[in-house]
């Protein structure tokens, strides 16, 4: 049982560290039952799994003794983490939320049903959309050259990462949202920082994804409507106090800037002007 604090009441440290113990254990025996209970029914998993490829390439094959044990062993425990993850919300909120005010807990089913839905979402989307289109054109593009045998580890692991990978790329809201609330960003810089926001989404894509263009547009894309999504939401839980401050900070850094280039070009200008007059000053002499 995890003890509960209130947001007055300070601990020390190692009341802290037993806490994430106790969530920590919490969190995995309900991932290890769903494990369990992910590999009893492993067959209907691996056929979902393998519903998008391509009929030509379903004809999947093993190279190694331990490859099917292996596969379903990773498959079984990616779909209980994905099974868990509502559990696993409720836990990492639950360690927050001593740090927040009354108010500020309310939206505890908020952050545990979002942040479920953007997952299952994130998921959703690669599996009936990225998924078909990607397998599609990469196994397409390899046969045109080679004999394609695709191995049942080397295709799970693809298809398990991909979708794991989409599924937390669409955690992006709720992110930016906790981020906000806590004062470490506001969407005064979010505003700022878009284009850096939309090559960053491109950047992050083409790390998640297979390198095809088609897969990472598709996470890309996506990812940016997130982050302006995430904005939208962001500013209704910003404490305006904090934009109207970060507001001014940028007002007064930009003066301080203008400031500091029209110091530098009235330098320049009396360098210019005292050039003219010394070389003025050598033509009398002259």
């Amino acid at each position: 049982m995890v003890k509960e604090v209130d947001f007055t009441e300070k601990v020390p440290i190692s009341h802290h560290l037993i806490e994430i113990k106790d969530r920590v254990i919490q969190v995995a025996v309900v991932v290890a039952f769903f494990f369990g209970v992910s590999f009893y029914f492993i067959e209907i998993i691996l056929l979902w799994l393998e519903d998008p490829l391509p009929k030509e390439f379903a004809e999947l094959t093993f190279i190694t003794p331990t490859e099917p044990f292996f596969t379903n062993m990773k498959v079984a425990f990616m779909s209980s983490v994905f099974i868990s993850m509502p559990w696993i919300l409720y836990h990492v909120w639950g360690f927050i939320a001593p740090g927040l005010k009354v108010k500020e807990k309310k939206i505890t089913a908020m952050f545990v049903f979002s942040g479920t839905a953007f997952f299952l979402f994130g998921g959703i989307f690669c599996y009936f959309l990225v998924l078909p289109l990607g397998l599609k054109f990469l196994l397409a593009y390899g046969s045109h050259f080679w004999k394609m045998q695709v191995t049942i580890g080397f295709y799970f692991s693809f298809v398990v990462k991909l979708i794991m990978a989409f599924a937390f790329a669409f955690q992006t809201p709720l992110i930016m949202v906790l981020l906000t609330k806590f004062g470490v960003i506001n969407t005064v810089k979010m505003k700022l920082y878009r284009k850096w926001a939309f090559l960053g989404t491109f950047a992050l894509a083409a790390v998640l994804t297979p390198p095809d263009i088609i897969t990472q547009v598709l996470l890309a894309i996506p990812l940016y409507c997130l982050y302006e999504f995430g904005m939208v939401v962001s500013r209704l839980f910003e404490n305006p106090k904090n934009r109207e401050m970060a507001f001014r900070q940028m007002q007064a850094e930009a003066e301080a800037r203008k400031a500091a280039k029209e110091a530098v070009q009235r330098a320049a200008d009396m360098k210019k002007s005292a050039a003219k007059k010394t070389k003025k000053v050598r033509k009398v002499v002259r």
